[in-house]
């Protein structure tokens, strides 16, 4: 019996190969050259493109040359919608390099308590204006000073 034919995709992921994104690598490799204080260094690579393309290829093999630089990496996907999130996964990742970034760990808790009382305020029934004696609703602050100006 015959033996079956791997198909490419099989062949593919058998050789892992790299291939191309040259300039996308020599860029990066290319900044690890460039002092921080030079405004040509980047701190930031964005990554992005459709399904499919070796997105997550491009990642390792720059993992691979930030760890050859003895840089902190971390990455995040669009799992994490937000911007606070996108931190506090940094943050995590860095923590587990053995990098804990503790100051911005407390500026987070900050701003997620101040958020989560900011929201439940929000959540809250407006206050219904009391009224007068006569039944009617007593005028607003600002339109009490409305009319003792007039």
């Amino acid at each position: 019996m015959a033996e079956r034919r791997p198909t490419i995709r099989e062949l593919i992921r058998q050789r892992r190969r790299f291939v191309g994104r040259r300039q996308e690598l020599a860029a990066f490799r290319e900044n690890f050259t460039v002092p921080p204080e030079d405004a040509a260094h980047h701190f930031l690579f964005h990554v992005r493109g459709d399904a499919g393309v070796g997105k997550t290829t491009l990642l390792r093999q720059l993992e691979n040359t930030a760890r050859e630089h003895r840089a902190l990496t971390a990455s995040v996907d669009e799992s994490v919608n937000s911007v606070p999130e996108v931190m506090a996964a940094i943050s995590a990742q860095f923590a587990q390099a053995g990098h804990p970034l503790k100051s911005f760990d407390k500026l987070l808790a900050t701003y997620r308590q101040r958020r989560h009382e900011a929201d439940a305020a929000a959540q809250q029934p407006a206050p219904q204006p009391s009224e007068g004696a006569a039944g009617e609703p007593r005028p607003s602050a600002s339109s009490a000073f409305v009319a003792r100006r007039g």
